[in-house]
């Protein structure tokens, strides 16, 4: 789409908008001469979509209001997400464009929590329009517990399993505890899809050695829709034919330097329910220009939500630089991290597979010559952060928790997996 295609989208989306009582006075009046005005709206960020909910953001009559959905913060008021039913299919479809390449033959197993969660039902509708069969497994749910969702992808011969990362990981480990090789014994297995939490290279490289199968990846929330997806070569493109993306620097204002990490801000041009204008992610992100055999010209690189990162000695770690750290642990599983209580450097606790393994110190000299800080690993058993005998019970298991403060890592509260899983 054209730069011309794009400014006039969007002016007809600021006309539609000030329909809603929250956009009424903060849109401009006039229409946009360049995409670059865009930063003549304020930032919106998820308190604005908190105060204004569940009706200030509406932009459509009761009668056209199609599906809703909530996404909840730390402070448990949810955010109210209306969509019509342009909104839903227009959703599904940018899943439909991920690189797994969805196909009539395909029982795709559906794992994500489909209680009030947008993910679950568009990667359903996703399915559907590229013909394939859906297993809506909901991942919050009591009658789908782990045991019996292996049954499921053996008896039932899934091609395709749609998950968090951290599900991907404790379904292969509740295949091992039950006598089941991943890689081996699901043969109808060809793809796995992921979403819902960042996933580094690192992270990306244990689920494909634990399944044997390669991994597509969605980067979206409930606020926006899906703005990126991997394609069919395994690297994640913006979809910049439906959403405005900027990164800025701290200060919220200032553009981040090209190819610069900084906080994504995200303007989706396609909803009309709900409209979301500059909306702070809360992701840390940087836009690569970089050409790919699929025929996209840039690279969207996530590196975690802004809130989980660390500050020591002035340096902020985002996500995806503690993963490259704790990536570096041979048969590693879960980790979490958080700063040394003197603010020297990381406190690592990671979990491996051999009790006895040791990282070579050598290894560990160059991390920290790298990072430029003093990092501590420690390396305990499987099942030191979430006992894995949950897995063989009905339970529930949600978003995982890696970064803790310099004083639960000292009192070993990171042990706790209702504050972690």
């Amino acid at each position: 789409m054209t730069d011309e295609a794009k400014l006039s989208m969007l002016n007809e989306l600021l006309t539609w908008a000030r329909r809603a009582p929250f956009y009424r006075e903060r849109l401009p009046q006039e229409p946009l001469a360049s995409l670059d005005e865009l930063r003549q709206v304020p930032i919106t960020t998820k308190e604005d979509l908190r105060e204004q909910s569940p009706f200030g953001l509406v932009c459509v009559p009761p009668e056209e209001r199609y599906d809703y959905y909530e996404s909840f913060g730390t402070t448990g008021r949810p955010v109210s997400i209306w969509l019509n039913r342009d909104d839903f299919v227009a959703t599904a479809r940018q899943v439909a464009r991920l690189g797994v390449d969805l196909r009539p033959d395909d029982v795709v197993l559906i794992r994500f929590p489909y209680a009030i969660s947008q993910i679950a039902h568009v990667f359903h509708a996703a399915a559907h329009l590229r013909g394939a069969c859906a297993i809506p497994a909901s991942s919050r749910s009591t009658i789908s517990p782990f045991t019996r969702i292996i049954h499921m992808m053996r008896e039932l011969q899934v091609s395709v399993l749609a998950c968090l990362p951290l599900q991907a990981l404790l379904l292969a480990e509740t295949a091992q505890l039950v006598g089941l090789d991943p890689r081996r014994d699901f043969a109808s297995l060809r793809a796995i899809c992921t979403a819902g939490e960042p996933l580094p290279a690192p992270r990306r490289a244990l689920l494909e050695e634990l399944w044997g199968v390669p991994i597509f990846d969605i980067y979206g929330m409930t606020e926006i829709g899906t703005a990126a997806v991997d394609c069919p070569h395994g690297r994640m493109h913006p979809l910049e034919d439906d959403f405005i993306f900027e990164i800025v620097q701290d200060d919220l204002a200032t553009p981040a330097a090209p190819g610069a990490v900084g906080h994504l801000v995200v303007t989706a041009l396609k909803r009309r329910a709900t409209p979301v204008f500059r909306y702070l992610t809360g992701d840390l992100a940087r836009v690569v220009p970089e050409a790919c055999a699929c025929g996209a010209r840039t690279r969207l690189e996530l590196r975690g939500r802004a809130a989980d990162a660390i500050v020591v000695q002035e340096r902020r770690f985002d996500l995806a630089d503690l993963e490259s750290i704790a990536g570096t642990v041979r048969g590693r599983r879960l980790w979490v991290v958080g700063p040394a209580r003197d603010d020297a450097g990381l406190h690592f606790v990671v979990e491996v597979i051999d009790p006895q393994s040791r990282l070579d110190p050598q290894a560990l000299g160059r991390l920290e010559r790298a990072f430029g800080v003093e990092i501590r690993l420690d390396l305990v058993p499987v099942g030191t952060l979430f006992d894995r005998r949950e897995l063989l019970q009905v339970g529930v298991v949600g978003k995982p928790r890696y970064v803790y403060t310099a004083q639960e890592m000292e009192s070993g509260a990171y042990r706790d997996p209702g504050a972690g899983l």
